[in-house]
């Protein structure tokens, strides 16, 4: 149905953007019931004849819509609003405390942080590296990984990390947990240092390894803190082989270890022998400012082993990552690989290394980052709400428990789950409420998932 009867009162006096003005009226139509899913809004041209404005001002008005997915615009058929525009933007949802929960359905939008966004297997240029993987000519595969997506993996690196590697510095895994394994397994380590808050999926994975916890603080893990670090009942001063640390994004904050802590937590580390194994598990996820120079790059001559995945960016799905070690610990991790044997099927390296040749991961992040650009505004439009902090790159909305408890109710009912705080510390949580991976969710799926959060605050 044509709505060319669009109804907007625009109000110059306000100080408000004219175009922030439209928006908000469309998205008030919409959940007043005056426009539903499938209805044609007017053109730009007669929607800017209609309202007394340049056409230049509605073009941004449906463009920013369109992002947040309140619209869709396709040629020749106009802009609509979405047809599967979610209940939620129809109208406001309330969260009653004590509401029953019959069921809880299939997780609709997935928000729980390294889960990733849209899987690429429906992407036409995964598809199409998938196509050519499949007529490369069958070879023994290289347990270190197969060499055309090992180079691949370095120039991914130089471009979006600034790291200058070899492809002989790099082998293939089937994502962080792998690695991790792998290289603890190769140094002969039973005890872990990690981060206490830290990101828990890794933790849980680690099976047969004893984890020492240690607290950070503002900077990240300190230098101070490892010298602690010792077991209950392990002989003194005799600290863990290994930490795994995430210094490019401290979890659940999402802050950065400063200059000077990662020299001082280098420096630490190479006088008491133990090996740092940088966890850089979303740096491809980062869209907005510039990237963070990984820990690596402060120990050229080893001590460190860089660890990154692609499964945030492309979903587990693709199930792979890569461990970049050089130095003594790069031999030993080389000669596990090799005993071990590939990690990932030959097939799915050589379609990774098409995809990441010819552009679509940076096409993909590009996109990535026009989504958080939206995402963003709306995180700005509920800056008010209470317990939200927002640094770095995370996104955390500290609750009481119980109210904590009701959120992730009121959001499963709805096909939503998000992150828990208190999931970050090894031991008693110091903190309760949400973490939300703000970069994977469409602006009116992020509106959903506050208004639900409002009514159980």
């Amino acid at each position: 149905m044509a709505r060319n009867d669009l109804r907007i009162d625009l109000d110059r006096s306000l100080g408000i953007a004219l175009p922030v003005q439209i928006i908000r009226g469309i998205r008030a139509a919409v959940a007043a019931g005056r426009l539903a899913p499938g209805d044609r809004l007017p053109s730009a041209r007669a929607c800017a004849e209609a309202l007394g404005v340049s056409r230049g001002t509605v073009d941004t008005a449906y463009a920013q819509l369109a992002a947040e997915g309140y619209v869709v615009q396709r040629p020749r058929s106009g802009t609509v609003i979405d047809p599967e525009l979610p209940a939620a933007a129809l109208a406001a949802p309330s969260a009653p405390r004590s509401s029953p929960v019959p069921r809880v359905p299939a997780v609709r939008v997935d928000l729980r942080p390294g889960r990733g966004g849209e899987s690429p297997l429906g992407e036409a240029a995964f598809r199409t590296a998938w196509r050519r993987a499949l007529d490369v000519r069958p070879a023994p595969p290289d347990p270190l990984g197969e060499e055309p997506l090992r180079r691949a993996i370095a120039e991914h690196l130089r471009v979006m990390r600034g790291m200058v590697v070899e492809a002989e510095d790099i082998l293939v895994t089937a994502g962080s947990r792998d690695g991790v394994a792998l290289v603890l397994s190769a140094i002969g380590a039973d005890r872990l240092v990690v981060e206490d808050p830290g990101f828990p999926g890794l933790r849980r994975a680690l099976h047969g390894v004893e984890l020492v916890p240690v607290a950070v603080d503002a900077e990240g893990l300190p230098p101070e803190g490892l010298a602690g670090a010792v077991p209950a009942g392990r002989t003194p001063g005799r600290p863990p082989e290994a930490a795994l640390v995430t210094p490019n994004h401290q979890f659940p904050y999402g802050t950065a270890m400063p200059a000077g802590r990662r020299a001082a937590l280098c420096r630490w580390a190479a006088d008491a022998g133990m090996l740092l194994i940088e966890d850089d598990y979303d740096s491809e996820a980062r869209y907005l400012g510039p990237a963070v120079p990984p820990l690596f790059d402060s120990a050229p001559g080893g001590g460190v082993v860089h660890i990154g995945t692609f499964s945030t960016v492309l979903t587990a799905a693709v199930g792979t990552g890569y461990i970049v070690a050089r130095g003594p610990e790069g031999t030993r991790i080389r000669a596990a690989r090799e005993r071990l044997g590939p990690a990932v099927p030959p097939v799915m390296q050589h379609a990774l290394a098409e995809y990441l040749a010819a552009g679509g991961l940076r096409r993909r992040i590009a996109r990535g980052r026009r989504r958080l650009r939206a995402a963003e505004t709306v995180v700005a439009e509920f800056s008010h709400l209470p317990g939200l902090v927002h640094r770095g790159r995370g996104l955390v909305v500290e609750m009481p428990a119980e109210a904590t408890r009701e959120a992730h109710r009121a959001l499963a009912v709805r096909g939503i789950r998000v992150g828990d705080l208190a999931a970050g510390w090894s031991g008693a949580p110091r903190r309760h409420g949400l973490v939300i991976a703000h970069a994977n969710a469409a602006p009116v799926q992020l509106r959903e998932v506050f208004a639900v959060i409002a009514g159980c605050g």
